[in-house]
């Protein structure tokens, strides 16, 4: 897993330098087995495999941020730039927070939100489908601020898995020379 992404941060990199683009990446030291046990217990919710993964290569990281940027990733919110991927020592309080606002009335948690899109500073977010959990993976939801979870349920998958979700990402950028946040579509907005 992840054999990919070396090359496409190197390709990524290369193009916003060629075109003069101050937009750069953070990542933070890989979290521990034990790191993940943790915040998988405290959610209540194993977390997605490929999310883990990249866990266990950067425990958060802040992707296509703004380098004036000021604040520290290890905030689960409120960024001023970039697509903000949650560390393990955040997630759980990004996960509250975002509860009070997006948790159905019958008081089941259906979605784990694991990214706050810094660009658009509305308070969208990405979020794991938690009722399509299947072979150690969720489909991945745009979580945009003004609908509720069935609504992005029905209308808003952007991918089948967070490893998807980061391949688009990082595609955007490099083939259609776009913000990487530009190519989550945007039906519930039409």
């Amino acid at each position: 897993m992840y054999q990919w992404f070396p090359e496409k941060l190197e390709q990524a990199q290369q193009l916003l330098e060629a075109q003069n683009v101050a937009l750069g990446f953070k990542f933070n030291p890989p979290a521990s087995q034990a790191d993940i046990k943790r915040c998988e217990e405290e959610l209540g919710f194993i977390l997605p495999n490929s999310y883990k993964e990249f866990l266990r290569f950067s425990n958060g990281a802040n992707i296509f941020f703004f380098f004036f940027s000021s604040f520290e990733i290890n905030s689960p919110w409120w960024t001023d730039s970039g697509v903000l991927i949650q560390s393990t020592s955040v997630l759980v309080s990004f996960n509250q927070y975002q509860d009070k606002v997006y948790v159905e009335d019958d008081g089941e948690k259906k979605y784990i939100a694991f990214c706050y899109l810094g660009y658009v500073n509305t308070g969208d977010f990405c979020s794991f489908d938690i009722t399509t959990y299947a072979n150690s993976e969720c489909k991945v939801l745009d979580s945009q601020h003004d609908y509720l979870f069935e609504e992005w349920h029905s209308e808003h998958v952007i991918a089948n898995s967070f490893e998807d979700w980061l391949i688009q990402m990082f595609d955007e950028v490099i083939q259609n020379n776009g913000r990487p946040e530009y190519w989550i579509p945007s039906p519930l907005q039409g």
